[in-house]
């Protein structure tokens, strides 16, 4: 009987060792995600200041060229109304291009933002569920060894019925 018993202790001890091991692995896994998502958000910031910086130099390179364009043809950017009409509407389009982008910056990182949360609540579910197998296998590993040792002693005052 000694055999049979420390196979059962071992393979529950492996086991055990194996669930709680996945557990840390579950939690490792999902701080990498999160790590990962953070990057993507940090990216995609850098990526929206970059697009936005290209706008107001697009911009700015356009309001040079209508004014280099009209002081070639007499026109006086201060006084023409159309000239100043273009600029308005080239001002105003632009601001109207930063929103949409920054709005969608915004929800793109709101998205994030909720896919790093997931991650992490995915992995620490992850590694309770595994934690909980572990501590199953521990009783069950226990109620087997149980049996092959014999279990509890009868009471020897018990007989049963009333």
């Amino acid at each position: 009987m000694g055999l049979p018993l420390a196979l059962s202790i071992a393979s529950t001890a492996f086991s055990f060792m194996g669930s709680m091991s996945a557990a840390s692995a579950a939690k490792r896994e999902a701080a990498m995600q999160q790590r990962q998502l953070e990057q993507e958000k940090k990216m995609g910031q850098l990526r929206a200041l970059q697009e936005h910086n290209l706008r107001l130099a697009n911009l700015q390179t356009f309001i040079n060229t209508n004014e280099a364009i009209a002081g070639i043809s007499g026109r006086d950017i201060g006084s023409d109304r159309s000239l100043k009409a273009i600029q308005k509407k080239a001002v105003t389009e632009m601001a109207t291009e930063s929103g949409r982008a920054r709005i969608q910056n915004l929800a793109q990182l709101a998205k994030l933002s909720n896919a790093q949360a997931m991650a992490g609540e995915r992995g620490r579910n992850l590694a309770r569920a595994y934690r909980y197998q572990a501590f199953g296998t521990l009783l069950s590993g226990g109620m087997k060894a149980n049996k092959l040792i014999g279990g509890p002693a009868p009471d020897p005052f018990f007989h049963g019925g009333t």
